[in-house]
């Protein structure tokens, strides 16, 4: 089974969203402008996604989990086609991961940049989708030296965010959930012997900042300090981490916090 926990930035609503099964995990990080094309918004789009994916995988235990995500997509698609606009820009969009922890084994998914984390007998795995970053530049990077709250941060986020946008989804870019189900085929996929799992979570990049980004901890030690505190507990230490820096000096990032949420598998 699954311990979950998500955990908004403050002051704004959560667009992150989390769903399991006992044996299914599903973890979404939506995006997206406000409203831009879509009425519904980024939170709505994010819980339809999971729940909708999360569906499809469960009424047909056979099929692969980039099936059940495009079944996911094109469902979701269907419920708003009709009245949003879902070929403009900042229509809602999501990151999303999947664990789904099997009798012999388990598989994992990752479209953009969610993290999936399996500790096998043999080291640790990471399905992650970074092509985000390799394209358009990470985000540490876009805003080196720039404080939050100044025009120079400010600017520095628009013109990431812009490239982001220029080069999301199409054949020589980098792929997210939105309204085209073939999405999905672009997904990281990894396969791995249930005997040989030691443990296994999954989470938002919200929730991997002190790893990927910070460079606070190495994938090991977090995972021992989750297992120590579990997901909530391991979120509200990322929080004091982005406290401690208010002014993103010392890790500099686009946001000073960011939807977070873990999905740690428990064996029964």
């Amino acid at each position: 089974m699954f311990a979950l926990a998500t955990d908004t930035a403050p002051g704004r609503p959560n667009e992150d969203f989390v769903v399991a099964t006992p044996e299914i995990a599903v973890v979404v990080d939506g995006a997206g402008i406000p409203y831009g094309g879509c009425h519904h918004g980024v939170a709505w789009y994010a819980k339809q996604l999971g729940v909708r994916t999360l569906a499809a995988l469960t009424q047909n235990p056979d099929i692969s989990l980039t099936d059940g995500l495009a079944t996911g997509i094109a469902t979701v698609a269907s419920m708003h086609v009709a009245t949003c606009d879902l070929a403009n820009p900042g229509t809602p969009c999501a990151a999303i991961g999947i664990l789904r922890v099997g009798e012999h084994q388990v598989d994992t998914l990752a479209l953009s940049d969610v993290s999936i984390v399996v500790d096998l007998e043999s080291g640790l795995e990471v399905t992650c989708d970074l092509s985000i970053e390799h394209i358009s530049g990470t985000e540490p990077d876009a805003v080196a030296g720039l404080r939050f709250g100044t025009d120079g941060h400010q600017a520095a986020l628009a013109d990431l965010v812009a490239r982001q946008t220029a080069t999301r989804n199409r054949p020589d870019g980098w792929w997210v959930a939105a309204a085209d189900p073939d999405a999905a085929q672009y997904a990281h996929v990894r396969s791995y012997p249930r005997t040989a799992m030691r443990r296994a979570s999954a989470f938002t990049d919200g929730a991997t900042r002190p790893v990927d980004q910070m460079r606070c901890f190495e994938w090991s030690t977090y995972l021992d300090l989750l297992d120590k505190l579990g997901p909530a507990g391991l979120i509200q230490q990322v929080r004091a981490i982005e406290i401690a820096d208010p002014d993103g000096e010392r890790y500099p990032r686009t946001k000073r916090h960011d939807d977070a949420t873990i999905a740690q598998f428990q064996p029964v």
